[in-house]
This record gives C-alpha cells, sequence and structure tokens, in this order.
C-alpha cells in the first residue's frame, strides 16, 4: 500500500512533463486544422477526383492527407460528392487518406515521438499514401455495387456552386475547442498508459516482445497490439512513444499506428453508412496486411 501511495506523484508528474512537451503541438495541429475548414477544399476535391483515373486517384490521396476532418467529418462528404456523380474508387482513396492521416496527427507526432519525430511523421505519410493510392486503383476493378450499399441513393447536388465560408473568429476558436475537447481525453489516456507502461512495465519485456531484433514478429505482434490500445491518433501518440522508449522497434511502432487507426470499431460503422458490409471487411483487411508489410520494410 505505502508502495502505492508513494509511486502516485511519479506517475502523475510524469504524466504532466509529457502533455506539456506534446501540448504545444496538440495546439498548432487543431488550429491549423480547424482553419482549413474555411477554405474551398471541398471544390477543389471536386475537380481533382473528376480526372482521369491515376491523376484521380494521386489527388484524393494528396488532399485527403491535408483535409483536417476524422472519419466521421470525411464520410458526409464523400456521400455528398458521389451524389453529384464522382465516382467511388477516388472518393475511396480520399476516404482511406482523411481517415488515417490530417495536418493535426503530422504536428502530433513530429513533437510526440521522442528523437525521431519528424522521421516517423514523414515514414507515416508515405505510408498512408501508398495505401490510399492503391485502394483507389484497386476500387477501380470492383464493381461499384460490391463497394456501395444498395439502398445508398444518388441525387445531382451543386458541388460548386456552394457559398465559399466566411471566417468567424467566435465559430473558429468555438470548434477548437470542441476539437480539444474531443482529442483531450483520449490523449490524457494514452499518456496515462504510456506513463504505466514506461515506468511499471519491465523494459525487458517489451524490448523482447516488440524489440527491432524481432524483425517480423515484432511488427505482427505491435500490430495486433493496436487493435485494443489504439484509441485516436492524439491518444496513440504518447502511447507508442512509450512503448518506442521502452524498445519497440520502429517499424512495430509504424504498424501499429497504421492498424490502430483503421480497425477502430466506430469509424468503421460511420462508413458502414455508404460502404457494403463485404467491402469493409476487404477494406480493413487490405489495411492490415499493408501495414504489416510496410512496418517490415521499415524495421
Amino acid at each position: 500500500m505505502s508502495w502505492y501511495i508513494e509511486s502516485v506523484p511519479v506517475l502523475l508528474e510524469h504524466c504532466f512533463l509529457t502533455l506539456l512537451s506534446i501540448l504545444p503541438y496538440l495546439a498548432v495541429g487543431i488550429l491549423a486544422g480547424e482553419f482549413l475548414k474555411f477554405t474551398s477544399w471541398t471544390k477543389i476535391i471536386y475537380k481533382r477526383v473528376n480526372a482521369s483515373p491515376i491523376a484521380a486517384v494521386f489527388s484524393a490521396a494528396i488532399i485527403g492527407m491535408i483535409s483536417p476532418l476524422c472519419t466521421f467529418g470525411t464520410v458526409p462528404v464523400v456521400s455528398q460528392l458521389y451524389k453529384s456523380g464522382v465516382r467511388i474508387a477516388p472518393l475511396v482513396t480520399f476516404l482511406a487518406a482523411s481517415s488515417l492521416m490530417n495536418p493535426q496527427l503530422f504536428v502530433m507526432t513530429v513533437g510526440g515521438i521522442s528523437d525521431f519525430g519528424l522521421e516517423m511523421a514523414l515514414v507515416l505519410a508515405a505510408s498512408i499514401f501508398v495505401i490510399s493510392f492503391a485502394l483507389g486503383i484497386l476500387a477501380y476493378a470492383l464493381p461499384e455495387k460490391f463497394i456501395v450499399r444498395r439502398d445508398f441513393t444518388r441525387d445531382s447536388e451543386d458541388i460548386l456552386g456552394r457559398a465559399k465560408k466566411i471566417f468567424s473568429a467566435k465559430t473558429y476558436f468555438f470548434n477548437c475547442a470542441k476539437m480539444l475537447k474531443s482529442v483531450g481525453f483520449y490523449v490524457l489516456l494514452g499518456i496515462f498508459i504510456g506513463a504505466i507502461i514506461e515506468l511499471y512495465v519491465p523494459q525487458i519485456w517489451i524490448h523482447e516482445a516488440l524489440g527491432a531484433h524481432r524483425g517480423v514478429r515484432a511488427v505482427l505482434f505491435a500490430a495486433v497490439l493496436g487493435i485494443p490500445l489504439y484509441a485516436c491518433g492524439g491518444g496513440a501518440i504518447p502511447l507508442a512513444n512509450s512503448m518506442i522508449q521502452s524498445g519497440m522497434g520502429k517499424g512495430a511502432g509504424l504498424a501499429f499506428f497504421i492498424v490502430g487507426s483503421a480497425t477502430r470499431p466506430a469509424p468503421l460503422s460511420a462508413m458502414a453508412l455508404l460502404f457494403t458490409p463485404k467491402f469493409l471487411v476487404g477494406y480493413t483487411a487490405f489495411l492490415l496486411a499493408a501495414s504489416v508489410l510496410i512496418g517490415i520494410f521499415y524495421i
């Protein structure tokens, strides 16, 4: 009991210091992401994804990665674009890229992963581009009825005729605060779990299970671990950083990031509004396999 009481201040201090190191990057990411919502990026998406197949998928991957929206915000946009006549393949690319990467996550990864945060963020971004691009190309080969639910109807929506949003400081800062509240819980949860791992779990355990020398086995184990432990991008960063500091290899860390974001039940439920169950199963399996493969190459 006395050990428990004495360890609490140490745990809280560790959590507080970790939060201080991440907070500036979290703030910058949220401020930048919310500002993009006042731009004409929806119209840009519409124009770019109506190009030739290769150009459409390439553009959709890039725009999706710089989109400030998470899956819950991206699904309505994809639905609107599909209703307006855009082919489903580049929209699959856009949705995958937007769900797996955004400006907030990139900035937070740079600041939240000790020693090689910028490298991890760049490799993660490149990996997500490759994965989402490949998904789009594969989607062109699939029949549309396999991808889109039969009860999802199309109608005409004037995307290009929409008025540009007027910047409002009140709305901007309100949305920033709302995003901080939404992400903040998972960030704190990730910091807390990460602190427990870093302080109380013997490093030799993590090094043996997830160390770089374990190769393929470590990447596979990290991918499986990402399914139950990945709450959101912001919350996963301090957790992954703690495991990396305790001996987890870079390739395993990369697989943990990608698999966790791809297999969360809540975003998949949102996607079920548009996509068929068969496609969602294939989508998830592809992301799992691709992330493990990329993680192996990054060892």
